[in-house]
C-alpha cells in the first residue's frame, strides 16, 4: 500500500482541530492604542491653520467677496450691462436709419446717439418697431400673393414633371411590350421552323421506310416468280413423262395427278422444289 508523506501531519491537525467548549469563548485584551499611533498631525503636516487671510483681501471665509464690496461691484456690472443694453439700441436705431451704411459710419452715428436719456432712446426705437409692422403689413397681402403664385408655379411644375415621368414609363413600357411580342413571334417562327423540320425529317423517314418495304415486296415477288416458273416447269416435264405413286413432301403423303391439263398436275400435286430450297 502507498504510504503518503503527510498522514502524519493530517494526524496531527486531526486531533488539534478538536473543539473544548470550556475554551472556546474565551475574554482576550486588547493592545493599547498608543501601540498603534505613529505620528501627531504635526508630523503628518496636517496643523490646523487659524490664520485669517481673507479678511484682509475683502472675502469672506469661504473664499467669496465680502458683502461691502460686492454691493459696488455689482452696481458696477449692473451699470455696465444698461449702457451694453443702451449701445445695441443705438446700433439698431442707425442701421435702420442709415441702411447701407458702413459700419464706422454706423458707430460714430451710434456713439451720438449715446448722448440722450434712456427714456428717447427707448422710444425711438419702439418708433421704428410700429413703422416697421406698418409697412410689413401693407407688404404682407402682396408678398403673399407672390408666394401663391410661386406656390401654383411649383405646383404647375411639379405636375408637368409627373406627367412627362408618366409619358416616358408609359412609352418605355410600350416599347417594352412591343420587344415581347416582337420576341414572341420569333419564338413562334423558331418552333414552327424546328416543327416543319421535324415534319420534314419524319417525312423522309417514312418515304425511306415505304421505298425498302417496295424494294422487299418488289424481292418477293421476284422469288415467288421464280419459284412458279420452277413450279411450271416441273408440272410440264410430268407431263411429258406422267408417273405414278405417291409423293412425300414436308411429311404429307399425296396421290400424283395423271392429268394432261398441266394446272391441274400444278395444283392437284405438290410441286417439286427442291432444286430451289434444297433437300
Amino acid at each position: 500500500m502507498r504510504q503518503r508523506i503527510s498522514w502524519d501531519k493530517e494526524k496531527v491537525a486531526e486531533i488539534m482541530k478538536q473543539a473544548d467548549p470550556y475554551t472556546m469563548n474565551q475574554d482576550r485584551k486588547n493592545p493599547p492604542a498608543e501601540k498603534y499611533r505613529t505620528g501627531d498631525p504635526s508630523a503628518w503636516g496636517e496643523d490646523q491653520n487659524k490664520d485669517k487671510p481673507w479678511e484682509s483681501e475683502g472675502r469672506d471665509e469661504t473664499g467669496h467677496p465680502a458683502p461691502e464690496k460686492d454691493e459696488a461691484r455689482r452696481a458696477a456690472v449692473k451699470q455696465a450691462r444698461l449702457l451694453e443694453d443702451k449701445a445695441l439700441k443705438c446700433l439698431t436705431i442707425v442701421s435702420r436709419m442709415l441702411p447701407g451704411a458702413d459700419a464706422s459710419i454706423i458707430e460714430e452715428q451710434a456713439l451720438d446717439l449715446m448722448f440722450l436719456p434712456e427714456r428717447s432712446v427707448m422710444a425711438t426705437t419702439q418708433r421704428q418697431s410700429e413703422l416697421a409692422s406698418k409697412i410689413a403689413a401693407e407688404v404682407e397681402p402682396e408678398d403673399k400673393d407672390e408666394e401663391k403664385k410661386e406656390e401654383v408655379e411649383e405646383k404647375d411644375a411639379a405636375k408637368k414633371d409627373k406627367e412627362e415621368i408618366e409619358e416616358k414609363d408609359a412609352a418605355k413600357k410600350d416599347k417594352k411590350d412591343e420587344e415581347e411580342v416582337e420576341a414572341k413571334k420569333e419564338e413562334k417562327k423558331d418552333e414552327e421552323e424546328v416543327e416543319a423540320s421535324k415534319k420534314k425529317d419524319e417525312e423522309e423517314v417514312e418515304a425511306k421506310k415505304d421505298e425498302e418495304k417496295l424494294e422487299e415486296k418488289e424481292a418477293s415477288k421476284d422469288l415467288l416468280d421464280i419459284l412458279f416458273d420452277s413450279a411450271e416447269v416441273s408440272a410440264a416435264q410430268e407431263v411429258a413423262s406422267p408417273k405414278t405413286g405417291a409423293k412425300k413432301l414436308s411429311g404429307l403423303v399425296k396421290q400424283a395427278s395423271t392429268g394432261n391439263d398441266p394446272l391441274a398436275g400444278l395444283w392437284g400435286d405438290t410441286p417439286d422444289i427442291s432444286s430451289v430450297f434444297g433437300k
